[in-house]
């Protein structure tokens, strides 16, 4: 590994020497400010200094290559055990799902026959469903309506659309670790690439620091892509709190000692892939200092549900206490938020709607995410 020092005037500049020599693979380790020249560090000019650092660029095998070992995956015995232990652990849970009873609510005969005993109840089945609510859940919703109301109430469509309303609403939990009063409290967010973690994080700073005047930090661990680190700069000095880079659990540790006088610390992680074990590892070994971390799952509602169900599970390795959805300006079906909290048991904490810094951001609300489920809003 490469790893060089520059200086500058200011920090846009050093960053684009950093990214002409070593590219955007470069990864920011330490950057700076300090007085250069002057008598004893006294009236000299203040110059931006980072240190950065690539990896080297691995030597060109000569052709013709020889053939790949034909079981490499049996040199990690280890990694080949996890593996079999985890596609056990999946069978086991869909042979759960398929025995799962399906016992119909009482007073009712046949085969979901109750479903279509009432017109109402049929239209809400059919839109819960056309809304990606699974079949199994859109029908347990329609026997808490059933269970809440007496026959004649059931029989009036605006009763039994405030019922099942609730009811969606009554399931989900709702949490907000980024607004504790008296006490600092340290937020990570994690979740695989591209389901928007830096802009939110942006967005959670924005509000906090701005329209709530409290003191905030910015840490940031990806350290994978310099272009990453420059975006989270960015926000920060637009909304001017201070960032950190980190390479690691040490590293984490020392900066939350430094900035122990804010309210907020929110820190960034790289985007993960729920398939990569190792990746994943690593992430739960940085987020693991003695301090305790709230940390968040951030899933971008834009993704399929199975894979949903297939990050939610494979980032259980990290510890998530809470989800927060992203880009349902991006989609118009919402019933995937109640399925993932509902397979999860994990409260929900934010929604985002945009790319726009600070607005496009909500406290989860339980009844305004029941109302966008049945498309009342």
């Amino acid at each position: 590994m490469r790893i060089k020092r520059y200086e500058s005037s200011d920090l846009q500049s050093a960053i684009e020497k950093v990214k002409a020599e070593l590219g955007e693979n470069a990864i920011i380790l330490n950057t700076k400010r300090r007085k250069k020249g002057g008598l004893w560090g006294l009236f000299g000019r203040e110059i931006v200094e980072i240190t950065a650092a690539v990896a080297d660029t691995p030597k060109i095998r000569p052709r013709p290559l020889p053939s790949p070992p034909p079981a490499t995956i049996q040199a990690q015995p280890q990694m080949l055990s996890a593996l079999q232990n985890e596609l056990h652990e999946i069978k086991s849970m869909v042979s759960d799902l398929k025995n799962e009873p399906k016992i119909p609510p009482e007073g009712y005969q046949g085969n979901e026959d109750y479903l279509i005993s009432n017109p109402h109840l049929s239209v809400f089945n059919k839109l819960l469903i056309s809304n990606d609510v699974t079949r199994d859940n859109a029908v347990a919703l329609i026997k808490k309506v059933i269970n809440l109301l007496p026959k004649e109430e059931l029989d009036d469509y605006e009763q039994a659309k405030a019922a099942l309303l609730h009811a969606l609403a009554a399931e989900l939990r709702i949490t907000n670790p980024t607004k504790v009063e008296n006490k600092q409290q340290v937020v990570a967010l994690v979740g695989p690439t591209g389901v928007g973690k830096t802009t939110t994080i942006a967005k959670l700073a924005a509000r906090s620091a701005l329209l709530e005047n409290r003191g905030v930090t910015l840490i940031t661990a990806d350290t994978y892509r310099i272009a990453a680190v420059d975006q989270l700069r960015r926000y920060a000095e637009i909304i001017d709190v201070p960032l950190e880079v980190v390479l690691g659990t040490e590293d984490l540790q020392k900066a939350l000692k430094r900035h122990k006088d804010k309210n907020l610390i929110l820190i960034d992680t790289a985007g993960r892939s729920q398939r990569n074990i190792v990746q994943l590892a690593e992430l739960r070994n940085i987020l693991n200092p003695a301090i305790q971390i709230k940390t968040i799952l951030v899933l971008s509602l834009t993704t399929k549900y199975r894979d949903l169900l297939d990050i939610t599970s494979k980032f259980r390795r990290v510890n998530y206490d809470a989800l927060l959805f992203t880009k349902l300006d991006e989609t118009t079906s919402y019933g995937s938020i109640y399925n993932i909290a509902k397979a999860t048991g994990k409260p929900i904490t934010h929604i985002t709607t945009g790319q726009n810094v600070p607005d496009d951001i909500e406290t989860a609300e339980p009844a305004k995410i029941a109302k966008m489920i049945l498309r009342e809003i």
